[in-house]
């Protein structure tokens, strides 16, 4: 469900109205069940560890995938930070976009269809993220994980 707010000074807000000219509206204002749902999910958030458990998971994730690669000496690894990874056809160390080298993408082209052949969605550009969620389980992850693999020795064969 889409939940955005703003803020700002009182000087500021007071130029919205219905105190000033300002008129702001969106399809969703104020929709009880969007705000229920961003409730619900700040309630989530907000929970002891949700964050830690929520890396521990892409960790294990991309931990995975990486010792696969690492036995059989594939040129790829997957840097992760939270929630976020992403696989690079590289073994150096990266961390903007503007690092990844283009030539990889005929590798990430090759993985990105393998993998859709086999019922794991990524972004279509190896210069985007993945994300895990809290709702992904281990079960979820070790397919993708598993899925993975199979497109890799494919992409390296």
């Amino acid at each position: 469900m889409p939940v955005g707010a703003y803020a700002a000074s009182r000087a500021i807000m007071e130029h919205v109205a219905p105190m000033g000219p300002v008129y702001q509206a969106g399809t969703l204002s104020a929709n009880p069940v969007a705000m229920a749902a961003g409730l619900a999910t700040l309630t989530e958030l907000l929970k002891p560890g949700f964050y830690e458990d929520l890396e521990a998971k892409t960790r294990r994730f991309t931990g995975r995938l990486q010792e696969f690669c690492d036995r059989r000496g594939y040129e790829i690894t997957f840097p992760s930070i939270g929630s976020i990874f992403w696989p690079t056809f590289s073994r150096a160390r990266m961390r903007r976009s503007d690092e990844i080298d283009a030539s990889g993408m005929d590798h990430f082209k090759k993985m990105h269809l393998e993998c859709l052949r086999r019922g794991v969605y990524f972004g279509p550009s190896g210069y985007e993220v993945g994300f895990v969620s809290a709702a992904h389980t281990d079960a979820d992850l070790d397919f993708a994980a598993s899925k993975m693999e199979e497109s890799l020795e494919l992409v390296f064969s």
